[in-house]
């Protein structure tokens, strides 16, 4: 009888596969203890930092998702009525929780509504219930097409990765979106895997989904890596300048009298902005009513109402219920443009129209279009008058004294 064969060898795992998983189990640990390092550093200085518009807060998604979660803060998007100096504008006037809570502005000059989108999706869950509120702009529709370096000057490769590879928001608005990204490709230059995805999203096609499909492990691994390096410089900028940032929480709320206030607004008039506002009517030289025709042809055809509409179904789909804010489109402003009354009454209604369609709450001040003094200049900038209503309707939403939609 023949012996039989004996069992074949089995080579012991190689000590350097033993070496790199742990490797990988070490970094994984230290990742993790660095994120919940930075993540104690945002919670504890998010309201110092709550009216800087800095690029951490801009570009990333670390501190608009604390700030979402903070019950004494109140995030405001917008453009760059956020920027100039007004002694009443939103961030100094709550910085002292005079009603229990303060704002914190997201948005700098020419942040469109679509970089407002890519924002709002990079929060993600942490805004599902919240309040925002978003400051509209009306110039954004005066142009058939708003100049698209405002976009790019915005952009967030981060955030349009959120927004692209977003488990949140449903098939039909990532296509949609998709669409609207590729208007704007001098952004995804340089970036492959970004342009390939929007792509494919765009393209709808059943090839497409399924591409889409696969790529979501990888995309998913970008915003991975995306978020530990926001954490990471969100953390290296608070410990650069811990000593300098003084942590705040309001203690005593001391109210405010809102209708005081109000009457008072008037003193706030800047004097110099209405005649340098009447100076460009004399400048321009319109007739009244000259500009009509093309005024509603151009405000109609804006492609910027497609991108706040994509903007509004994005909150909606993530579950908050915004609170729009529309500068009024003053008498002397369609005087230096050379329309009429029912020209404003064109653009108010389509953006109620999508207010409601969105179920969003909107203020569009539309009493004070015989206000001179509510913004400085034609370019939607609130004066310090401006800025005391705007602040009124930001109180009266925190506070649930406005009605839902």
């Amino acid at each position: 009888m023949s012996a039989s064969n004996p069992p074949p060898s089995v080579s012991p795992p190689s000590p350097h596969l033993y070496a790199g998983l742990l490797a990988l189990a070490l970094a994984a640990i230290g990742a993790l203890c660095a994120v919940g390092w930075a993540r104690s550093l945002e919670r504890e200085h998010i309201h110092a930092v709550a009216p800087e518009l800095s690029q951490e807060k801009l570009q990333g998604t670390a501190l608009q998702k604390q700030a979402f979660v903070d019950p004494y803060l109140l995030v405001l998007y917008g453009s760059s009525e956020l920027v100039k100096e007004m002694p009443n504008k939103a961030a100094n006037f709550f910085s002292d929780y005079p009603t229990g809570f303060r704002v914190f502005p997201v948005g700098k000059e020419g942040c469109t509504p679509l970089n407002v989108l890519h924002k709002v999706a990079a929060v993600g869950s942490s805004a599902h219930g919240r309040k925002a509120a978003f400051s509209v702009s009306p110039g954004w529709f005066w142009s058939e097409f708003f100049d698209s370096s405002f976009y790019e000057g915005n952009f967030s490769e981060m955030q349009a990765y959120e927004t692209v590879f977003s488990t949140r928001l449903s098939a039909g608005l990532k296509h949609d979106i998709a669409e609207r990204m590729l208007r704007h490709p001098k952004t995804l230059d340089g970036r492959p895997f970004l342009r390939f995805t929007v792509e494919r999203l765009a393209g709808g096609g059943w090839s497409d989904r399924a591409v889409t499909s696969l790529l979501q492990p990888l995309g998913r691994l970008h915003c991975a890596i995306f978020r530990l390096q926001d954490h990471m410089e969100v953390a290296l900028d608070i410990t650069e300048r811990e000593e300098q940032l003084h942590p705040s929480r309001p203690s005593r709320f001391r109210g405010l009298n809102w209708n005081e206030l109000l009457k008072k607004a008037a003193k706030f008039a800047n004097a110099t902005a209405i005649q340098n506002k009447r100076n460009e009517i004399q400048r321009r030289g319109h007739a009244p009513a000259s500009r009509d025709k093309v005024f509603i042809q151009t405000l109609g055809s804006a492609q910027e109402w497609i991108d706040l509409g994509l903007c509004l179904r994005t909150f909606r789909e993530l579950g908050v219920q915004p609170l729009l804010l529309s500068v009024p489109i003053d008498d002397m402003r369609l005087a230096a443009y050379g329309i009429s009354q029912p020209s404003r009454e064109f653009y108010l209604g389509r953006l109620t129209e999508l207010a409601n369609r969105n179920k969003c709450i909107l203020m569009d001040f539309r009493e004070h279009s015989a206000n001179d003094g509510f913004t400085v200049d034609f370019f939607d900038h609130l004066s310090d008058e401006g800025w005391l209503y705007y602040n009124k309707a930001l109180d009266d939403y925190f506070h649930d004294r406005l009605p839902a939609r």
